[in-house]
């Protein structure tokens, strides 16, 4: 919670300040990703969620995304998130895709909506275009966790709402650099857990 569930509650309430029946893009099924997407439900908020596995979308789903688009099957998936807002565009996106993906976040935003810049698995750099941003007088916004006030109201908000973390599997700590080529190779759904007692 203090790591993956604080920058999720962080983002959407903090940075974003998101209210029931505003939308949210969530890229990918990692831990932000997966602990956003539950923090989304339980605050009314309208969820999309993206991933390359429908596997992983049937999941979504049933953690209660509200839409899923498999990424590798609709390459254009910001039309795809334009088409399910109505052509409006979500208030907020949780962009953790980095270069490869982050022209695609901007574009999906609303006018006066909010990019939340908080990983970078493809890496960082790359061509950007500021023009969208300024035509859509959209935001960028910087993520690095949150302020222990913003754990206080998650830890509450998990509590009211019965909210249990998705943990994808567990490794014993002799098994660590397995857990790690594991979370490298984007097969998990929620987060890893590294067992230091077993």
């Amino acid at each position: 919670m203090p790591a993956t569930a604080a920058t999720a509650w962080t983002t959407l309430f903090w940075e974003a300040n998101l209210k029931p029946g505003d939308s949210v893009l969530l890229l990918g099924t990692g831990g932000v990703s997966v602990a956003a997407l539950q923090i989304a439900k339980a605050a009314g908020l309208y969820s999309i969620i993206t991933s390359s596995s429908d596997e992983k979308l049937e999941r979504a789903k049933e953690l209660g995304a509200n839409a899923t688009i498999n990424y590798r099957a609709t390459p254009d998936w910001q039309a795809k998130v334009l088409k399910l807002t109505h052509g409006r565009g979500v208030d907020l996106v949780l962009e953790v895709g980095g270069t490869d993906t982050l022209a695609q976040s901007v574009n999906s935003t609303r006018m006066g909506g909010s990019v939340a810049i908080i990983g970078g698995v493809s890496g960082f750099g790359g061509e950007f275009q500021p023009f969208s941003l300024i035509g859509g007088k959209r935001k960028l916004l910087g993520i690095y966790v949150g302020p222990r006030k913003a754990l206080e109201e998650l830890v509450n908000f998990v509590a009211l709402n019965n909210i249990k973390p998705v943990v994808d599997r567990e490794f014993p700590f002799s098994q660590a650099p397995e857990a790690y080529a594991f979370l490298e190779a984007g097969q998990h759904f929620g987060k890893v857990v590294i067992n230091v007692s077993k």
